[in-house]
């Protein structure tokens, strides 16, 4: 038997072809470089300096560093992919130190930051309460202010009423002021008057006790003279009636022409009430006067009619009487007559009367004070006229 041996021949593996792998690691050098610059770019853009590295210390180190480790005797090619290979390494631990470093330094930026932003926190809260307070108190000044000019305008309001109210009072004082002395001065011509009436009514008293046989044409002359006297007293106290009517009309006049004039809130219902007093007092002083002018018209024809008076008229005695008193609050001036007459009767040739003649002393004593009436009415208030109860 034959024994065959064979030989077959072992495929031995393709070898890598060592300029195509230099190639590599060239290609994969200048990508970490190109990192390593890419890199380098941006953090240069982040402010700050503790990331920033010294290229030309850490490249001359680096060199060095890699020519130290080349071992020797190798061939060039050798040596050049070693050296690749020892550049990319030394690129990219360079490249790992600058983010580690520049992350060290974001990392205590943002440490600061954060800080900042709770310490503005806090200032924008205190500031957020302060500005709410002032908003509290602006809106308080506001209510305040808008209070005061409130009140501003009511005081002014009141400040013109009151100027208005002080000079109505202040003209009204003065009014009241002429009318007190215009009223004195009447009252003072009165008791002057009275007092003269007083003498005279005296006088005449005593001449009447002595004249009682006076003859009978000096009596009538007398008795014309006083119609006369009496007449002109009449006219002058319808004159001075006249003339106080058209004062007083004048008067409300004016008063109804300042009450359109003036404020119509308070001051028309008193205005229409004095008017309405006023119209009462002349309606009251029409009718004494008019009650008075009665009086001495039925009086008159006493004067005028002639009488006969014998040696025995000593025997009319006339007791007058004028007093005042006070009576609720009013001055009350009350006319007494008291006449005791005895009648004389006489029988003449034509004609056969009885006559009661009252003596002119007293007609004259009326018609002063009914003159006077008009005068001192508003001193009195009012007069009453009676007879005597007896």
């Amino acid at each position: 038997m034959e024994v065959k041996t064979e030989l077959r021949e072992i495929p031995q593996p393709n070898k890598m072809d060592t300029r195509y792998f230099g190639e590599l690691l060239a290609e994969v050098y200048r990508k970490n470089c190109d990192i390593h610059s890419c890199i380098s770019d941006h953090v240069s853009k982040i402010p700050g300096q503790k990331h920033l590295l010294d290229p030309s210390s850490d490249y001359k180190v680096e060199k060095e560093e890699v020519e130290a480790l080349l071992p020797k005797g190798a061939t060039e090619l050798t040596k050049q992919q070693i050296r690749y290979l020892l550049q990319t390494r030394l690129t990219a631990d360079r490249s790992m130190r600058l983010l580690l470093s520049t992350f060290s330094s974001l990392r205590e930026d943002l440490l600061h930051m954060s800080e900042d932003l709770r310490r503005l926190e806090s200032e924008k809260e205190s500031l957020e309460r302060d500005l709410s307070f002032k908003a509290d108190q602006a809106k308080q000044y506001d209510s305040l202010l808008e209070a005061v000019r409130e009140n501003n305008r009511q005081l002014q309001v009141s400040l013109r009423e009151t100027s208005s109210a002080q000079r109505s009072l202040e003209s009204q004082l003065m009014g009241a002021r002429s009318d007190e002395s215009t009223r004195d001065f009447r009252l003072q011509e009165m008791e002057g008057r009275m007092s003269a009436l007083e003498s005279e009514n005296e006088m005449l008293r005593h001449k009447l006790a002595g004249q009682g046989s006076s003859s009978s044409a000096s009596l009538q002359l007398k008795t014309e003279e006083l119609s006369r006297h009496y007449n002109d007293q009449l006219s002058s106290m319808r004159e001075e009636k006249d003339r106080e009517i058209q004062r007083l009309r004048s008067q409300i006049t004016r008063m109804e022409i300042t009450t359109t004039t003036t404020e119509r809130s308070s001051s028309d219902s008193s205005l229409q009430l004095k008017i309405s007093e006023l119209l009462a007092t002349l309606q009251q002083r029409q009718t004494t006067i008019t009650r008075m002018e009665e009086v001495s018209g039925r009086m008159l024809p006493q004067t005028k009619r002639q009488t006969f008076v014998t040696s025995r008229s000593e025997r009319f005695v006339l007791l007058l009487g004028c007093f005042f008193f006070r009576e609720r609050t009013n001055f009350v001036c009350v006319l007494n007559l008291q006449t005791f007459a005895r009648t004389h009767k006489r029988t003449h040739s034509h004609t056969k009367t009885h006559t009661h003649t009252p003596s002119w002393l007293g007609r004259r004593f009326i018609l002063y004070l009914t003159s006077q009436v008009q005068l001192h009415s508003e001193r009195f208030g009012f007069f009453v006229l009676r007879p005597s109860d007896s």
